[in-house]
């Protein structure tokens, strides 16, 4: 009988997020409960064979609007300038934030341990050993750094983790899947789908990749339109003051049904910033051939980040809004989200 309950508070509560009424710190407040009750919703945690559950969202090929236009939004950063257009092939991308119930599969089967997928941090000379070492307290771990509740709640977004080791999560789960046989979930019109693709090499997004995901091709401001709104999106004027519950503001979603591209986390891509932190170095139109992509670049060339954070202002949310940080930062309020080429 306690079961049963327990199963369909979980499911009521479930509900109460998906449906997106409840006030964004009542959001919050019910997503730390299911954390602890256990969040069932797909996506979010693990498949029944302990591997990360991951829902893919599809990106078709072609141009998009990426920058912004002053004349249309009076917040844009210069380095958002000039606005242009790019053309991407297709991809897919994860519905939401890795979470730290996805994470922790990695540490589990020995992620940290395994040399090859941590090659441009021994280069950087922040692995060795099985253990990585982040501007923070400098202290070598096999785990994220844990800043506590709520940042460590198995349903939200892994944070306290470099650059570093979001890249090797990636190379360790294109391993699994591809020795899994693993097809595509595919989230699309609110329902999922298998699709009979495999998902590919697994990589973190470029900046490009995940602008899209975010705006579509319209060239909106935000993932939802041109206004923000505290009821759709993790950021200051909603009043949470830390992560969320990955899937809390689903309408924020953007044009392909994306969520948490706005606010609760900055998010690692792969694409260079440059050494300076006031002024990047990879500046616009967005050419890919000009080697902003160099995973092997050293650890004193900082990474773009995405998407703002929780404790940022609506200008930091918008989809053109881009930020360098260090490829070793292990921060509170930066995570990471996936990218797939799938194969036939």
């Amino acid at each position: 009988m306690g079961r049963d309950l327990v199963g369909r508070v979980r499911g009521r509560l479930a509900a109460l997020l998906e449906r997106g009424r409840l006030s964004p710190v009542e959001r919050a407040a019910a997503g730390r409960t299911l954390a602890r009750l256990g969040d069932p919703r797909p996506g979010v945690g693990l498949r029944p064979d302990g591997l990360p559950d991951i829902l893919w969202c599809q990106v078709l090929a072609g141009p998009f609007t990426m920058g912004s236009n002053p004349e249309r939004d009076r917040m844009a950063y210069d380095d958002e300038l000039p606005q242009h257009e790019v053309n991407l092939p297709a991809f897919w991308i994860s519905r939401y934030p890795v979470t730290n119930a996805q994470f922790a599969a990695f540490v589990q089967a020995g992620g940290y341990r395994e040399r090859r997928y941590w090659a441009e941090a021994e280069r950087a000379k922040v692995w060795a050993d099985g253990r990585i070492k982040g501007w923070l307290d400098d202290e070598p771990r096999e785990t994220p750094y844990d800043y506590g509740e709520p940042f460590n709640l198995p349903n939200h977004p892994v944070v306290g983790v470099n650059w570093y080791e979001a890249l090797a999560f990636c190379r360790w789960l294109t391993e699994q899947f591809q020795v899994a046989g693993c097809r595509l979930q595919v989230w699309r019109d609110g329902q999922i789908r298998i699709w009979n693709l495999k998902p590919g090499t697994i990589l973190l997004p470029s900046e490009a990749q995940w602008e899209k995901a975010a705006r579509g091709t319209d060239g909106r401001i935000y993932p939802w339109g041109d206004d923000p709104d505290p009821a759709r999106a993790n950021y200051e004027d909603s009043g949470i003051g830390t992560t969320s519950a990955v899937g809390c503001f689903p309408g924020g979603a953007s044009p392909y049904g994306v969520e948490d591209l706005s606010g609760n986390v900055w998010e690692w891509t792969r694409s260079l910033w440059g050494p300076n932190w006031q002024k990047p170095k990879f500046v616009y139109p967005y050419d890919w051939e000009e080697g902003r992509e160099n995973l092997s670049a050293g650890s004193e060339v900082l990474r773009v980040v995405r998407g703002g954070a929780f404790n940022l202002v609506d200008q930091d949310v918008r989809c053109a809004c881009r930020d360098g940080n260090n490829p070793d930062y292990r921060l509170r309020n930066i995570g990471f989200r996936l990218v797939a080429s799938p194969v036939f």
